[in-house]
């Protein structure tokens, strides 16, 4: 069975574009609370990605929240590009849609914010997290057969908000918002289709302690400049077969970038791959195996999206020479988030997939200038 995510590679790039493009409407503040305590009730509906899941899923999501939040006020450089963030951190509790098959999920996540109307009494922003879950019914091949959906207790949660807020007064706030969320556990066991849900929810948000003053300076202009990098990375993967035995899955890039300015970078690259998976997979398939068939090579462009030091990227590669001779798939992509923790060195997690169509996931290491 194949295992499709198209709208959280969706949501994803959708805060890859805002985060670039975050010259919003604001208005012009003085001082602000920096901290916020936040509370929300909710109510949704599974999205089945196939049509038994419908027949599973008959009831509705309820889930509530309490997180933390705090609100930058333009110290850095960062903060005064991207209209003063803001950070937090949630504890979500939620419904799947079936006690029977899916159970509850209790889920701690940290994320991140962007304001993207501010005037008045109104504020609109755009927030997204990953943290990690639990939940309570998962795949049993005698218990819980068809629950393909969750193949382990602990799995990543991902949550995405479009946020209404309207100023009741200065400390209090009722804000109303539409949620996507997703649980899976990244294909570290089978099996791993994965939920995908959408809520709309009402809250309320208390700003706490003193009002502090919010920088407002202008800075200077980065000028472009290119960027060479080199990454190693690699992943344990599964067959989808339920076996519990894993494969190693090792990859080495180049990539040639263009900075843009701070926020954006575009560029090429090309990737060579070793995947120890396809020779069982191809001989169980009756297939024919040659050693050159575990190794495959292509080329990519990439985005990349700066904060600081983080950056998030999106690649869409192409196999070109040495192809998948197991699937057939002609292009792969890989969603990253990087640290670069030195001026030449750097780290990142990533995935990859075949355009909907989850593969493993990824640690790398690298070197660039």
């Amino acid at each position: 069975m194949e295992f499709r995510q198209p709208s959280l590679n969706c949501i994803i790039s959708l805060f890859c574009l805002l985060l670039a493009a975050s010259d919003t409407v604001c208005a012009q503040q003085d001082s602000i609370y920096r901290w916020n305590v936040r509370a929300n009730m909710q109510r949704g509906l599974l999205l089945p990605e196939y049509g038994f899941m419908s027949l599973q899923s008959s009831e509705f999501i309820s889930g509530a929240e309490v997180n933390i939040r705090y609100q930058t006020n333009g110290r850095t450089i960062w903060e005064r590009m991207y209209r003063r963030p803001a950070v937090g951190i949630s504890a979500y509790w939620s419904t799947l849609g079936s006690a029977e098959y899916y159970g509850q999920q209790f889920a701690i996540y940290p994320y991140y914010a962007l304001n993207l109307i501010s005037k008045n009494r109104f504020r609109f922003d755009y927030q997204m997290g990953v943290g990690a879950a639990y939940v309570t019914r998962k795949f049993n091949q005698y218990e819980n057969y068809q629950n393909v959906a969750i193949g382990s207790h602990f799995n990543i949660h991902f949550h995405a908000d479009l946020v209404t807020a309207f100023k009741l007064n200065d400390r209090n706030q009722l804000e109303l918002g539409l949620s996507f969320a997703h649980v899976s556990n990244a294909n570290l066991s089978e099996p791993n289709v994965g939920l995908n849900w959408s809520s709309l929810w009402l809250g309320y948000n208390f700003s706490t302690g003193k009002k502090q003053g919010v920088i407002n300076e202008s800075f200077d202009k980065l000028p472009a400049y290119f960027i060479h990098e080199i990454m190693f990375t690699g992943g344990m993967k599964h067959t989808r077969t339920f076996e519990s035995f894993q494969y190693p899955a090792v990859s080495v890039s180049y990539e040639l970038k263009r900075r843009t300015g701070y926020k954006f970078a575009i560029g090429a690259g090309a990737d060579v791959f070793y995947d120890a998976s396809i020779e069982p997979q191809m001989k169980r398939l009756n297939k024919p195996y040659t050693s050159s068939d575990s190794w495959l090579t292509g080329i990519h462009i990439t985005q990349e999206f700066f904060y600081n030091r983080v950056s998030f990227i999106v690649q869409e590669g192409f196999y070109l020479g040495l192809t998948d001779k197991l699937n057939g798939y002609f292009m792969y992509n890989r969603a990253m988030i990087r640290y670069r923790f030195t001026d030449h060195l750097m780290v990142n997690a990533s995935m990859k997939s075949h355009l909907y169509i989850l593969d493993f996931p990824e640690l790398g290491i690298g070197y660039y200038w």
